[in-house]
C-alpha cells in the first residue's frame, strides 16, 4: 500500500528493500514429528521421545529426558541430577512402600 501511494524515493527504496527481504524468506522447517506415535518431550532439548524409545527422568519432580541429558541440572527442577538414583519428592510415609 505505501508504495501505491506516491512515496518519497527514499520511502520507497526502503519499502522495496523490505519487501525483497521477507520474499526471500522461507518458513519451512523439518520437524522429527509422528502424530501417528504417542510420544513425551524432553524436558532440555524439547525433541519427542516417542514410545519405545529409552528415557530417563529427575528423581526429584520426574520430568522425562532423552539419554543424552543424564548426569546434568534437571532444566524443570533445578534441584536434583537427571537420571541419578534416589528416592524423589516424599511427602508422606506411605509413598515409601
Amino acid at each position: 500500500m505505501l508504495l501505491e501511494n506516491s512515496p518519497q524515493e527514499a520511502q520507497a527504496r526502503k519499502a522495496r528493500q523490505v519487501l525483497q527481504a521477507c520474499q526471500d524468506k522461507d518458513d519451512s522447517h523439518q520437524l522429527n514429528y509422528d502424530f501417528r506415535n504417542p510420544f513425551i518431550v524432553c524436558g532440555a532439548t524439547y525433541v519427542p521421545i516417542y514410545r519405545g524409545q529409552k528415557d530417563i527422568s529427575c528423581p526429584y519432580c520426574g520430568s522425562r529426558f532423552a539419554p543424552s541429558i543424564e548426569g546434568q541440572l534437571c532444566t524443570i527442577c533445578e534441584l536434583a541430577i537427571v537420571g541419578a538414583d534416589a528416592s524423589g519428592l516424599v511427602c508422606s510415609p506411605t509413598q515409601m512402600k
